[in-house]
């Protein structure tokens, strides 16, 4: 992955990444006994982003933690490198997702997530894309930093804009713990819409 980042994302696009975040976070707790996410599956889809994204700082972070849950360093340079020959057959639609939801910034295109929850079930659904979510805006943050280091050292990557860089990281440790209190109200919302779904149809 070049220090180039492939993306580089402004404050505008980044507050609502940090909502999305914070509801995603809380979401990901609520779920954990349901036991629907494997820390393993967790990083296929941290590492799968970050490869579409292009921060480094999280390439390393995720690199340690990929590790740590007992996946291969082959396994990890192939989704660094974008390659999902390595991902296990009944988690590549969910990895796969994963890269849309990156490619198409944040848009999620409703036919696949029917797909994921076809194949999934709600609650899994719904915790591979608050995984993305998550991650999203520690790319956006992480590329911010990784820029400011770059205009820093006067090597100014082309595109970038010092003042996203500056306030990208601020806004985030301002915005997350305010979204995380006001997610609080709206994910009990979340929740039933997802009990009721996760019903089976009468017929």
């Amino acid at each position: 992955m070049s220090k180039y980042e492939k993306r580089k994302y402004s404050l505008i696009e980044h507050i609502p990444i940090v909502f999305r975040a914070a509801l995603g976070f809380l979401t990901l707790k609520s779920l954990k006994k349901k036991k629907v996410m494997n820390f393993k599956l967790k990083e296929r889809i941290m590492l799968a982003v970050t490869e579409v994204n292009g921060c480094v700082l999280c390439s390393y972070v995720h690199t340690k933690l990929a590790l740590k849950s007992g996946m291969t360093d082959d396994e990890i340079k192939a989704l660094l490198a974008g390659d999902l020959e390595n991902v296990p057959k009944e988690e590549s639609l969910a990895v796969l997702f994963a890269k849309d939801y990156a490619y198409q910034k944040e848009n999620i295109d409703p036919v696949y997530y029917n797909k994921i929850e076809e194949r999934y079930g709600v609650y899994k659904a719904k915790a591979i894309l608050s995984v993305c979510e998550v991650i999203t805006m520690t790319n956006s943050m992480g590329i911010a930093i990784g820029l400011l280091k770059e205009t820093l050292t006067f090597k100014h990557v082309k595109g970038s804009n010092i003042l996203n860089e500056i306030l990208i990281p601020i806004f985030t440790m301002i915005l997350f713990p305010v979204f995380l209190v006001l997610s609080l109200f709206v994910l009990p919302f979340r929740l039933m819409r997802l009990k009721k779904k996760a019903k089976p149809i009468k017929v």
